[in-house]
């Protein structure tokens, strides 16, 4: 990032490396793994596809029910987020709801799994399969037990997608990608709940100046107000 954005980099922001940034490909071969388990493979799946597709914390998944999806029998859909206290990663826990768009991807896996389960609009979203509820030490097993099985073992001991949550940094970055404009910017920053700034902070590979990315663009999501509360993949678009 040029000199001049510097200050904006306090020493405890968390700056997302880009060449730890799992590929579409690599994404598509965890989570497939994850979905062959024969115990709680495919909720496992549907967990974390939507943070890999929609850019959710773990937490705000884990609190998806299922009248918080909308999941046409064709094309996007979108779930919706509701605010709340959650530690860790810019969450102010204040605000409106925020709607996330769901990718057709997510859509299939997601019906899919309300499908399979019989579940009803109070049902919470993701359980296990005998109905206890998905644990952070769980999910993170079969995270660290995927790495193992499906990436180079000089991938695996690297820091490549090594936490859930870098698949939310991945998706967040592939938005970012493909938004030229501080309009845009701010948009996905709504997505994501978190402030326009904040992602000029976390993400400075997707405001390098090259091509159609200007430092008036950075200019422009610094000059944009903070938020109070709390897209994708090329070929997943919404």
């Amino acid at each position: 990032m040029h000199p001049q954005y510097e200050e904006f980099l306090p020493v405890s922001a968390a700056v997302v490396d880009e060449s730890f940034l799992l590929s579409d490909q690599q994404c598509d071969g965890l989570l497939g793994w994850i979905g062959q388990r024969p115990w709680d493979g495919r909720p496992l799946r549907a967990f974390l596809s939507t943070i890999a597709f929609a850019a959710l914390r773990p937490q705000e998944a884990l609190a998806l029910r299922v009248r918080d999806a909308y999941l046409p029998d064709e094309g996007p859909g979108a779930l919706v987020i509701y605010p709340r206290r959650l530690g860790g990663e810019e969450a102010e826990g204040a605000g409106a709801p925020r709607i996330v768009p769901a990718c057709r991807e997510l859509v299939e896996v997601l019906r899919a799994e309300v499908a399979r389960r019989g579940l009803h609009p109070d049902d919470t979203l993701f359980t296990r399969d005998d109905g206890r509820p998905l644990s952070s030490g769980l999910y993170r097993r079969a995270w660290r037990a995927a790495r193992e099985a499906v990436l180079e073992a000089d991938e695996v001991d690297s820091p490549l997608g090594r936490r859930v949550s870098d698949l939310r940094d991945a998706c967040i970055s592939n938005w970012l990608s493909g938004y030229r404009t501080a309009l845009e910017v701010f948009t996905v920053a709504e997505r994501v709940g978190v402030s326009a700034p904040s992602l000029v902070r976390r993400f400075p590979h997707c405001f390098q100046p090259s091509g159609d990315v200007s430092y008036d663009l950075i200019e422009a999501a610094f000059a944009m107000p903070d938020l109070e509360g709390e897209p994708k993949r090329a070929a997943r678009k919404p």
